[in-house]
């Protein structure tokens, strides 16, 4: 008779706690997330940043008070043209054939971007406007 060695074998069984602790996990995730992108997605970038193959090229001033305008810039398959108008910008024309960085539309808020990869024109939108509210006071 052959003595039977006793490895361990993978066995792990899952239990009822270890399916709560990564619902709990998953959902403190999914809502830190949440809050994250719902505490800046109306706030309204100050600066527009344009680069062309990872150089800065432009910083646009964005504002309410800010003149229409359109600015066309050299990217590395040819001119891309943006306008800036009512505190926004965008995409007007651009050297690429896919044309995708022109559909994005108009992009206003802090982190937006329009990304053009066939001209490796990036426009950022970046800072928050002040609202001219007070929110601190320190002595």
């Amino acid at each position: 008779m052959k003595a039977r060695s006793k490895a361990k074998s993978g066995n792990w069984k899952l239990r009822a706690g270890d399916v709560v602790l990564v619902v709990f996990i998953l959902a403190a995730a999914a809502a830190s997330m949440f809050l994250v992108s719902r505490a800046t997605a109306h706030e309204k970038g100050s600066l527009a940043v344009v680069e062309v193959n990872g150089r800065e090229v432009r910083r646009i001033t964005l504002g309410s008070d800010q003149s229409a305008r359109t600015i066309t810039v050299e990217g590395w398959n040819g001119p891309s043209t943006l306008e800036v108008k009512e505190g926004r910008v965008r995409m007007v024309k651009s050297a690429c054939r896919d044309k995708l960085c022109v559909g994005v539309g108009w992009i206003d808020s802090g982190g937006r971007s329009i990304v053009c990869l066939p001209n490796r024109v990036v426009i950022k939108v970046t800072g928050t406007r002040k609202s001219g509210k007070i929110d601190t006071v320190t002595e």
